[in-house]
């Protein structure tokens, strides 16, 4: 079985103190536990990195006018004439 290896310096420092302070056993877990959170850690930054790069590079959502609703009584008791209108644009 291969020993468990970090990429981040911060997560070695971690791991070597695991290591000093817990038992075996208990130490191979905190460090699985440790090398899956690194991965995870490593996945957020990058998207996070990503996502403010290319935020000034997005164009805005365009602006909609949400529709307006109409409702007349009818003949039929308990059912109304319901319209809904507003500016569609095919764009």
């Amino acid at each position: 079985m291969e020993p468990i290896t970090f990429k981040l310096n911060e997560f070695k420092q971690v791991a070597k103190w695991i290591d000093k302070t817990f038992p075996f056993p208990i130490a191979f877990i905190l460090k699985g536990w440790l090398w899956k959170l690194e991965d995870y850690y490593i996945v957020y930054k990058i998207k996070n990195e990503v996502d403010e790069a290319i935020a000034p590079h997005i164009p805005d959502d365009p602006v909609v006018e949400p529709p307006t609703y109409h409702t007349e009584a009818s003949e039929v008791e308990g059912l109304d004439t319901i319209s809904i209108s507003g500016t569609w644009d095919r764009s």
